[in-house]
């Protein structure tokens, strides 16, 4: 006597949803979607690895140059135009410029200037660097002098 009972759909069914769950079955779609799931994480931890990377050698290389914080003596050329306050040094290295203190527009009054844009050459300040970053119209410039006071000629 053989035991020939029909297959129950119920059964079949539950049998193929576990199998989909655990991976087993033939859908397409659910190996694209772990597929894609698998490449973003990737590129995620990627990024945020190089990010954290970045900031721990820029944190390190602050902490090296201390001379950052006291003000150093530049020697070069202000430029004042609409878009641009810059401060170019003798070397051809350029800054944008902060002035709270309005100095440079002392030192061109001083000079004659009577014109709100103008350009100033053989000008020595005192003035802190910052960090690398983007200053000025557009991040145009890769650091920015804050001015202090002008230099004893």
């Amino acid at each position: 006597m053989t035991n020939n009972k029909p297959a129950d759909p119920v059964e079949n069914g539950q049998a193929n949803a576990k199998s989909s769950l655990t991976g087993n079955g033939k859908n397409p779609y659910r190996r694209s979607a772990l597929t894609k799931l698998f490449l973003i994480s990737a590129v995620g931890v990627g990024l945020s690895l190089i990010s954290s990377a970045k900031l721990a050698a820029t944190n390190l290389a602050d902490k090296k140059n201390q001379d950052s914080i006291k003000p150093q003596i530049l020697a070069g050329k202000v430029t004042k135009s609409l878009e641009q306050f810059s401060f170019t040094t003798e070397q051809g290295v350029q800054y944008h410029i902060a002035d709270p203190s309005h100095i440079l527009d002392d030192l061109a009054k001083k000079r004659g200037v009577v014109d709100g844009f103008y350009t100033l050459n053989r000008v020595r300040v005192k003035a802190l660097i910052s960090k690398v970053g983007n200053y000025g119209h557009m991040g145009y410039y890769e650091r920015q002098v804050t001015i202090v006071g002008i230099a004893d000629s």
